[in-house]
């Protein structure tokens, strides 16, 4: 089965609280620039959960448009989620709804990535950081990384 994992694009600095901070245009710009390189794998996921958060829901909404698919919210997915709950969600996802993209935040997406593949915190989540993972059941040090993008570098 194939998770993907997906951190929210730039965020605004400040707003009435951390919940409704919106994307900025170079937050939209670099998930769509993610979405574009990595389209023939995108368009694969069946199911796109996003955290309730303004952020990430706008960063699902891009990809989901981008690909026609629906986006759910999912409470498991704020950044302050342990990894043993969500993978305690994870485990009992119908193996038809993969490939999955979560769309989340820090610390869970870099914790659900390396936790997942074992690595410790070798691999950095930016923000539009798109990871996929490759297991059988997900659980910690059962996954393996099949490839990580990053959002691309800003021209000068």
């Amino acid at each position: 089965m194939l998770l993907y994992v997906m951190r929210h694009g730039k965020a605004e600095p400040y707003s009435k609280s951390d919940e409704t901070r919106a994307l900025t245009e170079r937050g939209r710009a670099d998930v769509a620039a993610v979405c574009k390189e990595r389209a023939s794998e995108l368009a694969q996921v069946k199911t796109i959960w996003a955290s309730p958060f303004v952020r990430t829901r706008q960063t699902a909404k891009i990809v989901a448009e981008t690909f026609r698919r629906e986006v759910e919210i999912n409470e498991y997915l704020t950044g302050d989620t342990p990894l043993t709950a969500l993978l305690e969600v994870l485990a009992e996802v119908p193996e038809e709804n993969f490939p999955l993209l979560l769309v989340s935040h820090q610390p869970l997406v870099g914790s659900l990535v390396n936790g997942l593949c074992g690595t410790g915190n070798e691999h950095s989540m930016g923000t539009s950081s798109l990871a996929c993972l490759k297991a059988d059941v997900w659980a910690t040090d059962c996954a393996e990384l099949q490839w990580l993008q990053h959002k691309p570098e800003p021209l000068s």
